[in-house]
């Protein structure tokens, strides 16, 4: 039997996908747990593969549960044998004045898509109103590309 963490974890993962395929679910189990979007700006690289779509982070996709804030940011790749996308999220909260950063690394892998996953306590990120910054560095076995570093405003329920 999966432990508490295990499934917790699960329920997060579900969620964030869920709102990275565009279906918005709320959390079972915590009737104020919503997932919504928010724009990033202009958060644009090109793929270490070159001839596939360009590394684009759009959107911060964020929800609630068991007291984490969980933002998740997604992008595509076409090219056979995908790659390697290491992302940084620099966060503060207006309100509290509160800062941070996360680190995530993920490989996407044709056709599915990848999404960065930031999991931050509410109690250390705060409710409310929170700027985030997000960059990345995309590599594939030759070489590294950089993104350019984008951000946007959320709001933590």
């Amino acid at each position: 039997m999966p432990g508490t963490k295990t499934i917790t974890r699960l329920a997060a993962a579900a969620i964030a996908l869920a709102s990275a395929a565009g279906l918005g679910v709320a959390a079972t189990g915590d009737a104020d747990a919503v997932t919504r979007e928010y724009p990033l700006s202009n958060c644009v690289g090109l793929s270490p593969n070159v001839v596939d779509v360009p590394f684009l982070a759009r959107r911060a996709i964020v929800s609630t549960y068991a007291g984490n804030a969980y933002i998740a940011s997604d992008f595509t790749s076409y090219f056979p044998g995908g790659y390697q996308s290491s992302a940084r999220l620099d966060w503060h909260n207006l309100a509290t004045g509160k800062r941070g950063s996360k680190v995530s690394n993920v490989r996407v892998n044709p056709p599915y898509q990848g999404v960065h996953y930031f999991v931050i306590p509410v109690s250390q990120i705060g409710k409310g109103r929170v700027a985030v910054t997000f960059g990345a560095v995309n590599r594939n076995a030759l070489w590294s590309i950089p993104s350019t570093s984008c951000g946007g405003s959320i709001v933590i329920p």
